[in-house]
């Protein structure tokens, strides 16, 4: 053999070795890539048990929820008299998911479908497919609400995943003030020992004459108790 031959010979292999070597790599960016995707499909356990959930039973729930909307409607009306209401994870879950199907629904902006949440001591735990673009994943939100003062919602977000993925707790921050914003309520940013946080300022009139004033949030037992008063606008 010649020494051309060897050297176009000695030069195959190593080029056929770069592309093992390249092709390897590829396989091995896809299998990421895929478990990447599949981690973004994990589905917290409270979220998998709502949508075991037959729609037999979410139509009922979501009865005694619009009943329960129905009497706080009519607590509204009463100026200068304290009300008061008692909501369970399951009420509000089966309302988004009857709600939400209803042609014209707009509970949520586009990009979020399939909420749901569960509650412990003065925490939310809330979760919902996100859709941008072609990809779609659960997002997965620790959220802790307090009330420092009456119409005055501070929102702390204490964890933010997407499946099991941990992602920046800046992203679903865009998403909550965009959508509170198109809802034309004031909003405030800042920090909670390094947590995001939002406060949202509740414009909550009731006709022309009244203002609603949320000044109890309680969470415990799977329930969150709202409190508040029904006044009369100060005309100073």
């Amino acid at each position: 053999m010649t020494y051309n031959e060897t050297t176009s010979s000695a030069r195959r292999k190593i080029f056929r070795l770069i592309a093992y070597i390249l092709t390897g790599i590829f396989l091995i960016l896809l299998l990421i890539l895929y478990l990447l995707y599949l981690s973004a499909q994990r589905l917290p356990d409270f979220y998998k048990k709502n949508l075991a959930v037959g729609e037999e039973i979410q139509q009922l729930r979501n009865k005694e929820m619009r009943y329960k909307i129905g009497h706080l409607n009519n607590a509204f009306q009463k100026v200068g008299e304290s009300w008061q209401a008692f909501f369970t994870a399951e009420d509000l879950n089966a309302y988004f998911a009857v709600e939400l199907a209803q042609e014209g629904a707009n509970l949520f902006p586009n990009e979020i479908t399939e909420p749901c949440l569960t509650f412990s001591d003065r925490q939310v735990d809330f979760a919902c497919r996100i859709t941008q673009g072609s990809f779609s994943g659960i997002l997965h939100l620790t959220l802790g609400l307090t009330l420092p003062e009456p119409n005055r919602l501070m929102i702390r977000i204490k964890n933010a995943k997407l499946g099991r993925l941990p992602i920046s707790k800046e992203i679903p921050v865009k998403f909550l003030v965009q959508a509170f914003e198109e809802k034309s309520y004031q909003v405030q940013q800042g920090k909670e020992s390094g947590d995001p946080v939002i406060t949202v300022i509740l414009d909550m009139q009731y006709g022309k004459n009244c203002l609603v004033l949320l000044d109890g949030i309680i969470f415990q037992d799977g329930t969150v108790h709202l409190s508040g008063t029904t006044e009369l606008p100060n005309k100073d």
